[in-house]
């Protein structure tokens, strides 16, 4: 699964040093902090994940377009179950539910300043949401955790998104007199998301979720599994599915590299 994933990453970051001679690239990497807001406030808390991210610089230093990828837990649960197998005898179980959220877009940003160390922007942003909560049964006699006893994905969904906000880049050169100019940013931002409705689970919820933004008993997901050496098939609840639209607020901060061979922003 690993591989799958590092291979594209790797896959790009080659294409883009390979194109960009004499074409100005910046890579991001932030942490993000998503604070839902209206109806998916009572369900979910809030989203702490990270933000691979890939821009091209326009020669005017006025314009960047690119792309973004945002993967975010808001949610996660464990708890050891005694599990009675048909011998009579009980053997405890690690039950590992976890939500998570990946944004896919693209972006375009404006910048007001062309020049400077600090440099403010508009930001519109616009893709897919893709919610996915997977179960996990470990062995606690397993400690490395290396064969999961069975896992599974009980809820996923999507929706299309798009996003409005701004920021602020910092150009780090500000902080050294012996650091080159252009070539590494602070990168601090704000965005206004909103899509479609969606159905997601959550283990999490808000205590404030009161009875009546509760689910409904039809709502409740149960999920069964076998155990890998005595096929004993097992049900158990592993929590709701909840239905609003995607409406949240997202807060960034990272940094930037500068990459290929484009002028400097001084």
């Amino acid at each position: 699964m690993k591989t799958r994933i590092l291979t594209p990453f790797f896959s790009i970051v080659f294409l883009v040093s390979a194109f960009g001679q004499g074409q100005e690239f910046q890579m991001g990497m932030n942490y993000a902090y998503t604070n839902p807001t209206g109806g998916m406030s009572q369900h979910i808390r809030q989203g702490n994940g990270f933000v691979w991210s890939l821009h091209w610089m326009a020669p005017s230093q006025r314009v960047s377009a690119g792309f973004e990828i945002n993967w975010s837990n808001y949610g996660s649960d464990m708890s050891t179950q005694d599990y009675e197998f048909p011998d009579g005898t009980i053997a405890p179980m690690n039950v590992q539910v976890n939500n998570n959220f990946t944004n896919y877009m693209g972006s375009m940003r404006l910048y007001l300043l062309t020049k400077g160390f600090f440099r403010p922007y508009a930001e519109l942003k616009g893709g897919y949401a893709d919610f996915k909560t997977k179960l996990v049964i470990l062995d606690p006699n397993d400690l490395d955790n290396c064969e999961p006893v069975d896992t599974e994905v009980l809820k996923r969904a999507g929706t299309m998104l798009y996003s409005a906000g701004g920021g602020l880049r910092m150009d780090l050169a500000a902080l050294s007199k012996h650091r080159r100019v252009g070539r590494a940013f602070l990168d601090l931002s704000m965005g206004a998301m909103q899509g479609g409705r969606i159905d997601y689970m959550n283990t999490d919820a808000p205590s404030h979720n009161t009875q009546h933004n509760a689910p409904r008993a039809n709502d409740e997901v149960e999920t069964e599994f076998i155990n890998t050496q005595t096929q004993v098939t097992h049900k158990h609840h592993v929590g709701y599915v909840y239905s609003s639209f995607l409406k949240a607020t997202d807060f960034r901060l990272g940094l930037m590299f500068r990459m290929g061979c484009g002028r400097n922003s001084e």
